[in-house]
Order: C-alpha cells, then sequence, then structure tokens
C-alpha cells in the first residue's frame, strides 16, 4: 500500500474498497498499480498489486503476499531478507527500534524501450512482445528456435511491461491432470466483452488450446454466438494439421458452450464436453492463464508504440502469435510450435509490433518519378502467407506486403484522435 501518487506507474481507478487496520479505523482504497523499485546493480523489480491510499503514511509491503508469489521469506539476527523464486536477493532490511522492518529502496520510473532498441537484448525483447529475459536467454542458448542471437538477461524492466502486466488475482499453478497427446484435451475460452470493438466490430476473441503441446488458436469474434462456427473451423484445422480427431474439450460454463446446438455438435462428432462447476473458472485454469498471458502481451505492445486501442484485436492475434514460439513451463527446453508441429520455429523475421514500416509501392499507375515507398504501421504476421500485416494510418487501411523496410526504434506520431476522427481510451478493457 501507498499513499504517494507519483510512485506508481500505473493506476486502474476502477479499483476500490476499503482496508481496515487493527485500531478500528478504516481508510480508503482509490486504485491499484504498480511500482518499480531499484535494487542491488541497479537491477529493477516490479511490485505488483499496490493499492493507492491518499490517506496512509508510509508505505507497506505485505510479507503474506510477497511469499505467496513464491519468495522465500527470512527473519534472522535482526534482519529480514527476502529471495524470489529465481533465487535473487530483493529485500535485505534491519529491524528497527519498534519491531518493524524498514526498507530504504528508490522508487525509479522504467526503462524507454525506445532509448534501447540499438541494444539487441532490448530489440528481440520488444521483437517477442515484452516476453521476460529468462525466457529469451532460453529460447537461444539451449536451441529452442532458429534464427535467433543469444539474448543477455537485463534486471531493468520497459515501461511497456510495467503498463501493461498489472495483476489482480493469480491462477491455481498446476493441473491434475496432462494429455499425453495432442488433441487429446482442448481447453476454450470465449475473452470479452472488449471496448473498443476493432475497427470491422469485433468484440470477443476465442482462445482454443491445446493440453499437451500448449499451442493455441485464437479467433476474433463479433458476437458470443459466434463461438461455435469459430470453434468448428479451429477443430478442423487441428485435426489436419495433426492427423487426429480431438477427444475432449473444456470450457466454462458460458451460455456460448452451453447452447443445444454447441451440445448437438459435440454428440454428434464425439467429442466429451467437460464443465467448470458455477463460479469456478479457476477449474479451466490453463486456459484462464493463457487468457491472462495473451492479454498483458497485447496491452504491452499497444502501450509501449503508443497504438489506439482499438487496434487490440491485431495486438492479441500477434501475442498469440509469439507465445507459440515462446517457452512455457508446462514444456522442457521446447516451445509449443515444436511441440506441435514437431520441428523448430524460425523466429528471425520477427518485428516489433506498432514500428513503422516502408512499404514498397507496387502495381499499375507508379510513374519514373512517383514514391516507392509509403509509410505504415506493422501490425503482425499474415496467416497462411509469408507477408507482413500493416496499417495505412493516412488512408485507414490494411496491407498485406512482404517487401517491407522496417525502423524498428521508431513509432507513428498517433494524434489524441485516430484516423476515424474518433478519440481514444486509455486502453481497452476486458470483461472476463
Amino acid at each position: 500500500m501507498t499513499g504517494t501518487r507519483e510512485a506508481l506507474n500505473h493506476l486502474d481507478d476502477e479499483v476500490s474498497g476499503t482496508v481496515r487496520f487493527g485500531d478500528g479505523s478504516c481508510v480508503e482504497i482509490k486504485g491499484l498499480g504498480s511500482i518499480v523499485m531499484e535494487g542491488r546493480d541497479q537491477q529493477h523489480k516490479v511490485l505488483t498489486n499496490v493499492y493507492y491510499i491518499p490517506k496512509l503514511k508510509s508505505n507497506i509491503i505485505s510479507l503474506g503476499q510477497l511469499e505467496e508469489a513464491g519468495c522465500d521469506v527470512r527473519l534472522r539476527n535482526g534482519r529480514l531478507t527476502v529471495v524470489d523464486s529465481e533465487g535473487t536477493l530483493i529485500i535485505s532490511a534491519p529491524r528497527t527500534n519498534n519491531r518493524l522492518y524498514t526498507l530504504k529502496n528508490a522508487v525509479v520510473s522504467p526503462v524507454c524501450l525506445h532509448m534501447n532498441l540499438e541494444d539487441k537484448n532490448w530489440l528481440w525483447h520488444a521483437r517477442f512482445g515484452h516476453l521476460n529475459f529468462r525466457a529469451l536467454r532460453d529460447l537461444a542458448s539451449k536451441g529452442m528456435v532458429e534464427g535467433m542471437p543469444t539474448v543477455d538477461r537485463v534486471e531493468q524492466v520497459c515501461d511497456g511491461c510495467t503498463l501493461g502486466k498489472q495483476h489482480r488475482i493469480p491462477f491455481p499453478h498446476q493441473s491434475s491432470f496432462r494429455a499425453s497427446q495432442g488433441l487429446e484435451l482442448v481447453h476454450a475460452d470465449l475473452c470479452g466483452k472488449i471496448s473498443p470493438p476493432t475497427p470491422s466490430g469485433k468484440e470477443y476473441f476465442l482462445l482454443v488450446v491445446d493440453d499437451h503441446s500448449r499451442y493455441m488458436w485464437v479467433e476474433l469474434l463479433k458476437t458470443k454466438d459466434e463461438a461455435l462456427s469459430y470453434f468448428k473451423k479451429i477443430k478442423q484445422q487441428a485435426e489436419l494439421e495433426h492427423g487426429r480427431k480431438l477427444k475432449a474439450l473444456r470450457t466454462d460454463r458460458g451460455g456460448e458452450f452451453n447452447s443445444n446446438l454447441f451440445t448437438v455438435f459435440c454428440n454428434e462428432t464425439g467429442i466429451k464436453h467437460y464443465t467448470t462447476t458455477p463460479y469456478s473458472p479457476q477449474q479451466n485454469g490453463v486456459v484462464e492463464r493463457r487468457n491472462q498471458i495473451v492479454v498483458e502481451m497485447a496491452r504491452c505492445l499497444l502501450k509501449s508504440k503508443g497504438m489506439p486501442p482499438r487496434f487490440w484485436g491485431e495486438a492479441v492475434v500477434t501475442a498469440v502469435f509469439i507465445l507459440n514460439r515462446a517457452p512455457t513451463k508446462s514444456l522442457k527446453n521446447m516451445t509449443p510450435y515444436e511441440a506441435w508441429h514437431g520441428k523448430k520455429p524460425r523466429v528471425d523475421h520477427l518485428k516489433t509490433f506498432g514500428c513503422v514500416a516502408h512499404v514498397k509501392v507496387v502495381g499499375p499507375g507508379i510513374t519514373k518519378l512517383s514514391d516507392r515507398s509509403v509509410k505504415m504501421v506493422f501490425l503482425g504476421y499474415e496467416s497462411g502467407t509469408k507477408g507482413y500485416r500493416v496499417f495505412d494510418p493516412e488512408n485507414n487501411r490494411l496491407h498485406v506486403s512482404r517487401d517491407v523496410v522496417f525502423e524498428e526504434d521508431a513509432k507513428w506520431n498517433w494524434n489524441a484522435q485516430d484516423s476515424t476522427g474518433q478519440a481514444d481510451s486509455e486502453t481497452f478493457t476486458v470483461e472476463f
């Protein structure tokens, strides 16, 4: 908890409530945010789930929450020490006369990613959707992908990470069952309603996760009742790729998955449909966690380049593309892409989402003095085509091209009003 608004890098002022202290007094919560603290050797640590309480005179850290997050908390010889899950000492505080442990760490601002893209470590951090540096190092050092240099660990965090990775409630860490082969069990969940809608009117996305490989498929939806048709599309694609039939599906009890049409479809195709108990989404924790990770990465992609939130759909699809090529704790020295396709993915074509892209002009009507390229914005990777998705803000049009030159350290100068003439809100909001 903190009473200093300036210490918070991001504040969700929709979070409210009260905190009661031991003397019976109550203080009002005015928001939830995160703080970046600088420790030894100038490494940065992000403290999330920080309540903003204006009436609070001192900053308070919950040792219980640190322990829940996997930290080792020890009190010995008049000193408090906290070691994170990777064995790094993050807190060392002496006991004071009033038996409190006072931590004197400098609160710092996150590193501006734009100023660090000349460093290959930060460049690949941006290309991989703000994936943590430990995972980036493992990708190259353990040969999990092709076309990527070895990335050193960097202890600072960027502004896109602190703005995009704000947690609230953790999901359970482990499932009691794990499929032994692809399509033995898949998890599905519908995420939304998301505001603002995409330019094509999409307000939801359907995420399907294979339990064995953790490979993901995503589709953007306008309405919930489109879930069945898009699930059929994903099922057909997955079965053709893997050469097996889908055996079982696990979802929550949402109406889109419990409709008569969905039930008939599962019965006709022989799919066993397992659902969670009421108000227990944690029982479908595999896809719930992946949903959270996808939304976080999409938010980082948008924030780091100052993109209007109406592009959340492109960011979500790009996040899934990246995460299929990124490490996961559920697989050992292998990405979901390799576990599903049986070969290592190439990543040397990855570029920084939202950067400026110079697209070659092709087609009729080009004279000798015509411009040979047009400035656009990179929005991701075209499925089924060796091309990049780029957006022309001047003409409000989306294009696909393979002839592109990227300025990965540059971003488009989006005005207060986007190209549709309507002001955007600060970020996209998701109703889980």
